[in-house]
């Protein structure tokens, strides 16, 4: 058991590693998305798609870890949870070892998922100023037609000079 404890910890330390790699990866995402970098941000792309995929392989190595250790755990890699696996670890060995770590894990998680919205909502409006002045410069103004209004609901005779003017750049 005690080999079992020790992987373990290893393993929620390599996993903080991945996810302080996916957080700068993150704010490197963040300056090229202001730069306009299409090149770094395919880059940006790829190192992502290898740091989830990396993730996911800690993950399999946790699940094989509690295994050995004869740990019925029940999960797979898409049900994995973090807070689970450390239920399942002895109260003993949990208290001391796992719980800084299980902390910085559910820290470094949530600052990914801001990151991440922020990000997300970065690249919607940029597209949405990008639609309204393409809008302007081909005279879409001078045309009412039905036009989506941040595809919440569909609005007629809106134009797009109008919204144009009061966006906030």
């Amino acid at each position: 058991m005690q080999t079992a404890i020790q992987t373990l910890e290893a393993l929620f330390y390599e996993k903080i590693l991945l996810y302080q790699e996916l957080v700068a990866c993150l704010k490197r995402e963040r300056d090229a998305l202001i730069k306009t970098d299409m090149d770094v941000l395919w880059e940006i792309a790829d190192e992502k798609q290898s740091i989830v995929s990396r993730i996911a392989t800690v993950r399999e190595k946790i699940l094989a870890a509690l295994s050995e250790a004869s740990i019925d755990h029940g999960m797979n890699v898409s049900s994995f949870s973090l807070a689970d696996v450390l239920a399942l670890i002895p109260q003993g060995h949990r208290a001391r070892r796992f719980k800084k770590t299980y902390l910085s894990l559910v820290a470094l998680k949530d600052e990914i998922h801001q990151r991440s919205r922020e990000n997300r909502l970065f690249i919607e409006e940029s597209l949405d100023f990008l639609d309204e002045l393409i809008g302007v410069i081909v005279g879409a103004a001078d045309k009412p037609k039905p036009v989506y209004n941040n595809g919440r609901s569909l609005t007629c005779g809106k134009r797009h000079a109008n919204l144009l003017l009061h966006k906030e750049v």
